[in-house]
């Protein structure tokens, strides 16, 4: 299966953008590739919340909010699958999720962050929530799981997700390293965090453009495999790797 990871530009609370983005990635790729990984929250940013209730539930979209519907149209019409983060309104309650879209449009998994470091938790309330549990899902005839960012890093998680077997770990997430800080440390400890997950693991970072600062946050893709680096884009660089598995 060949998979797409797709560090490219998003802009913080800039819903049509980043649809579009995606959108036309999926076009790019379409008969190239099987799926695309897309990182955390890349529909609205991750610095889309302001952590006031009411404002921020008008950010949040529900599952069958036209965005949604439309990259469910896209993987139907160009034919490959698509997992991309987004902020979540089920109801009344608010979730950091990752939505896995089958190439036929459908919806295969929906998965909620299970760590807390999405949200200011010292001034949130009950209205943002987190999930309970990582799950396998299947697709194409490979196995798939979920783990949005610090998930992989709290105390448990990773001999959690390890134990599911998956043959593939999803990995996306919302990172700020700056290229040295990555280079000489900090991939290196995802390579060990990796290694404790799974066998296969892709990582995919955004490439956050803030449009008020005018400061690009460095974008960054990974295929770890057994503890050791398989492939990467470098970071800073926006753009695609492609990877088999």
């Amino acid at each position: 299966m060949k998979i797409v990871l797709a560090s490219v530009p998003v802009r913080n609370r800039d819903i049509d953008f980043n649809l579009q983005t995606i959108i036309d990635y999926m076009k790019k790729y379409s008969g190239k590739a099987d799926l695309i990984l897309f990182g955390e929250s890349v529909l609205q940013g991750f610095d889309c919340l302001c952590w006031n209730y009411e404002e921020d539930r008008q950010m949040a979209v529900e599952l069958g909010a036209d965005c949604i519907l439309r990259v469910r149209g896209a993987a139907k019409e160009c034919g490959i699958a698509v997992s991309f983060g987004f902020i979540e309104r089920e109801g009344e309650v608010l979730y950091s999720s990752q939505i896995f879209i089958g190439k036929a449009g459908e919806i295969v998994n929906l998965f909620h962050r299970v760590s807390v470091g999405w949200k200011e938790y010292t001034r949130t309330d009950g209205h943002y929530r987190e999930g309970e549990k990582f799950e396998k899902f299947q697709y194409e005839g490979k196995s798939f799981a979920t783990g949005l960012c610090g998930d992989l890093w709290t105390d448990g998680r990773p001999e959690e997700m390890n134990r599911l077997g998956a043959d593939v770990v999803l990995w996306p997430v919302w990172c700020d390293y700056c290229a040295d800080e990555w280079n000489s440390t900090a991939k290196y400890e995802y390579v060990e965090q990796a290694a404790l997950c799974g066998e296969k693991v892709l990582f995919v970072n955004p490439f956050c453009v803030d449009l008020d600062s005018g400061e690009e946050h460095a974008g960054v893709a990974a295929y770890f495999r057994n503890g050791a680096i398989e492939a990467e884009l470098p970071v800073n660089d926006c753009g695609c790797l492609i990877v088999e598995v």
